[in-house]
């Protein structure tokens, strides 16, 4: 009878063993298939090497958000991806415009603190809403509550966008232009957007041929923007005054 209880007693064991050995490896393997899950398409890979804006955060130090010793936060663009759900030409638009105004100020002012800006866009649109999650601006409908206006009496060509910020830290403001339209072109434009209204309103619509147009346009457009490729042709960038830009939102 001993002998048969020490038989029962290590077979137990030896099942026992086998299970927890067998769960491991299937939680390792799932674990290890996680990792490979991207969250962009691989021609995207590029983005993680897209260099990053650094900020300042006093309420992450006041917070205890950061490590110890750590006083800044790195805002990257594939951030900005995850913030509109997708890769598009608007999100690379606006945080290479906030990356240009941060390049400019760090050179004689260092790092900024995120929140200490104000914006002034030309059109309520994406681009301008991502200048606005970059540098971590709110719309309020008090404007002393509020970084971020929509000035629609601004007139601007068709796809031109102007966009006022300034730091208020030190009283610098850039009047930043983004021609949009030079990228491609209206007419490439024009066939993009009705794409995209199509597939809007009833996917299975839109043709292969049409959908691979655009996921093309897409891809090569967002390379060309946020790569700094073509800034001399999309951007243009300029000291303005602090004071004057803002005065009429008594910033």
């Amino acid at each position: 009878m001993h002998n048969n209880s020490l038989i029962n007693s290590g077979f137990i064991r030896l099942v026992l063993f086998i299970f927890i050995v067998s769960v491991t490896a299937i939680l390792l393997n799932t674990c290890s298939q996680s990792d490979d899950i991207q969250r962009w398409n691989k021609k995207y890979e590029y983005i993680q090497d897209i260099k990053p804006i650094v900020f300042h955060y006093d309420h992450g130090v006041l917070g205890g958000s950061y490590t110890e010793g750590i006083e800044t936060v790195e805002m990257r663009f594939d951030d900005v991806c995850a913030y509109l759900g997708h890769v598009c030409l608007c999100g690379a638009g606006g945080y290479r415009i906030a990356a240009l105004v941060i390049d400019s100020l760090y050179r004689d002012y260092g790092i900024p603190e995120r929140g200490e800006f104000v914006l002034i866009s030309s059109r309520d649109h994406t681009i301008s809403d991502v200048i606005a999650y970059c540098f971590g601006l709110t719309r309020r409908q008090k404007k002393v509550k509020s970084s971020y206006f929509i000035d629609d009496t601004i007139e601007t060509p068709r796809r031109e966008y102007h966009y006022f910020i300034g730091s208020k830290e030190t009283n610098r403001a850039f009047h930043v232009i983004y021609k949009k339209h030079r990228s491609i072109g209206h007419a490439a434009m024009d066939s993009l957007w009705k794409i995209e209204q199509q597939y809007e309103i009833n996917p299975e619509s839109v043709s292969e041929s049409d959908m691979e147009k655009y996921s093309k346009a897409i891809e090569w457009t967002v390379r060309d923007v946020i790569t700094g490729k073509r800034d001399s042709d999309l951007f243009e960038i300029k000291r303005v005054s602090y004071k004057e830009t803002f005065s009429k939102f008594s910033m």
